[in-house]
């Protein structure tokens, strides 16, 4: 029987869903991103070298058949200095590489546009594409097959952006071989008991309809996204992995955006320089703060979560003790569940359980009956309140650093 399989983040995007991907890709047939744009960034560390994706999927590093979906948004011009610049490494992305006839475009004018948002947005176009899709004036990949046809068979009144944009699209008409209908053909492969691994970008705090709004993405980058984002029926979906750190980040262009549990001092500036913590796409420090299970059990109740995996638990390496958020105070009031409201959660205030940190190093370690018994009650104690087994932790950068957890 084949399966999918679908990642997703349950904080603020930059969990390591990237490596995570990677990880599992081994066992995929196909690797499918079903939303966001370049706004997103994977990164994956192999034998050392870094490598940092935005649009193509993590699977692409395992040789494995990636496929964009309708949901994503794409810059054309970046995607091709993304396809070339891992072709130069010796890497085979366009054999490779299937994407969606439906999948929207993030035009030159949206980038501009992006520029001006108020939302503390990358500047890359996301919400100004996502936009024009709602607004039915927007440009999909399946227009760079349009623009080849004579010109008397398009209805220009209806699709004036079609000749706005007419040499931007020729100049993308080599990736014609690569467009197909994603629907039709992930479905035929589930059919045909094929395996397919599902790759979320940012995560369910930033996610449009349940994230902190307006404080958001511009997508649904929850589970519920995928139906939408790829044509893959609900009841189709097997397993729901969702991935966290061991603490939480967030990067925004203002620091408007709400968390919680941040850490302004020592301890924050300890995590945030231990973890590398900048932005793979905007190069921006990220916020960094304690554990949020108030988040992490709403996101593992949105996403129905199957199983959870721990990402980073060696960058708490050496602190005395460590903190968890259990629930919020709000106006003199302790709440447990978490309010999807950007404007209510800066209101609020963490209640936090204290546990003791470990001595020594988590790194290289590759069974969890080698963890210290501190690292491993921390990863149980967050297990215990959010309510979903904890399968894996990771304890480093590259690929091979990981721990099956039993």
């Amino acid at each position: 029987m084949g399966y999918v399989k679908a990642v997703v983040g349950t904080q603020y995007g930059d969990e390591g869903k990237g490596k995570i991907v990677d990880q599992l890709a081994k066992d995929a047939d196909y690797v499918v991103r079903f939303q966001g744009g370049n706004n997103a960034g994977h990164t994956i560390v192999i034998d050392g070298e870094e490598h940092i994706l935005h649009f193509i999927p993590a699977g692409i590093f395992q040789g494995k058949t990636c496929v964009i979906g309708n949901g994503a948004v794409l810059d054309l011009d970046k995607l091709k200095e993304e396809v070339i610049g891992l072709e130069q490494r010796g890497v085979s992305v366009l054999e490779n590489l299937l994407i969606s006839e439906n999948a929207h475009l993030i035009l030159p004018s949206h980038v501009e546009e992006s520029k001006t948002d108020k939302i503390g947005g990358t500047g890359r176009g996301i919400a100004p594409a996502y936009t024009s899709k709602s607004n039915k004036t927007g440009l999909r990949v399946r227009d760079i097959i349009n623009v080849q046809c004579p010109i008397d068979q398009v209805d220009l009144d209806a699709r004036p952006n079609l000749t706005l944009f007419r040499d931007y699209l020729l100049k993308h008409s080599y990736l014609m071989p690569n467009i197909v209908n994603v629907a039709k053909m992930l479905n035929f492969e589930i059919d045909m008991e094929k395996n397919i691994l599902i790759e979320g970008a940012q995560a369910t705090g930033l996610d449009i309809d349940h994230g902190e709004y307006p404080f958001v993405t511009s997508s649904n980058c929850s589970a519920g996204g995928i139906c939408t984002g790829t044509g893959i029926g609900p009841t189709r979906i097997t397993d729901i992995i969702g991935v966290a750190k061991a603490y939480v980040t967030r990067v925004d262009r203002d620091g408007s955006g709400p968390l919680v549990t941040q850490l302004d001092g020592w301890h924050g500036e300890f995590i945030r320089k231990q973890g590398n913590e900048y932005g793979a796409t905007t190069k921006r420090p990220r916020r960094v703060g304690w554990f949020d299970a108030v988040l992490t059990r709403h996101s593992a109740m949105i996403n129905d979560l199957d199983e959870l995996i721990i990402t980073k638990l060696d960058i708490l390496d050496g602190l005395d003790e460590l903190k968890i958020c259990t629930a919020y105070e709000l106006d003199g009031e302790i709440i447990y569940d978490y309010p999807s409201d950007g404007i209510v959660l800066r209101q609020c205030s963490p209640v936090y359980e204290t546990m003791p940190g470990w001595k020594g190093s988590v790194k290289g370690i590759r069974s969890s009956r080698d963890l210290p018994i501190e690292a491993v009650r921390y990863v149980k104690r967050i297990e215990d309140l959010v309510n979903v087994p904890i399968t894996m932790v990771t304890n480093g950068r590259d690929r091979k650093d990981y721990i099956i957890f039993d």
